[in-house]
């Protein structure tokens, strides 16, 4: 997979890719899935990009972004993935699953013991994946507005 790389970004342009990518994803969501992503306050996360999430993690293809995803904290010890998601020239280059490998890494390397995330059950893609993964299912761990979302969790 000449061309290809996953990091953490530092940089404000690479930030600024990051927030493109979440907001394609969010309007992929509006299309695709049970979630209304209108019900969603998306201003706390959008307004001062991107201090809502602890980091953020990039992916390039031949210096293009093409996926991302965001880890947040949710109290002492726990945190969410968030976003995770490619847009359809990084799809089938494994993207998914190297960029939350990255997060989980780096999550436990900051303290982290446990990551949880939320999806809809009709992304298969994303379902097989975070199993794969060992993520498996858990309770509700907040109140999200759809009512249809599927609740992981891993122990780091």
């Amino acid at each position: 997979m000449s061309g290809a790389i996953v990091y953490i970004p530092t940089d404000r342009v690479d930030f600024k890719y990051v927030e493109s990518l979440f907001r394609d994803y969010l309007k992929y969501l509006d299309g695709a899935v049970c979630g209304a992503t209108e019900q969603q306050n998306l201003g706390p996360e959008f307004d001062q990009f991107p201090a809502y999430y602890d980091f953020l993690c990039l992916a390039k293809f031949n210096s293009r972004p093409v996926a991302a995803c965001g880890v947040k904290k949710l109290e002492a010890g726990l945190c969410e993935i968030k976003r995770l998601f490619a847009r359809p020239e990084g799809r089938g280059q494994n993207f998914g699953e190297r960029l939350t490998v990255l997060a989980m890494k780096e999550a436990k390397r900051r303290g982290f013991n446990q990551m949880y995330l939320h999806t809809d059950p009709a992304l298969s893609h994303a379902v097989a994946l975070y199993q794969r993964l060992g993520f498996t299912d858990t309770e509700r761990y907040y109140d999200y507005p759809d009512g249809c979302s599927l609740y992981m969790k891993k122990t780091l």
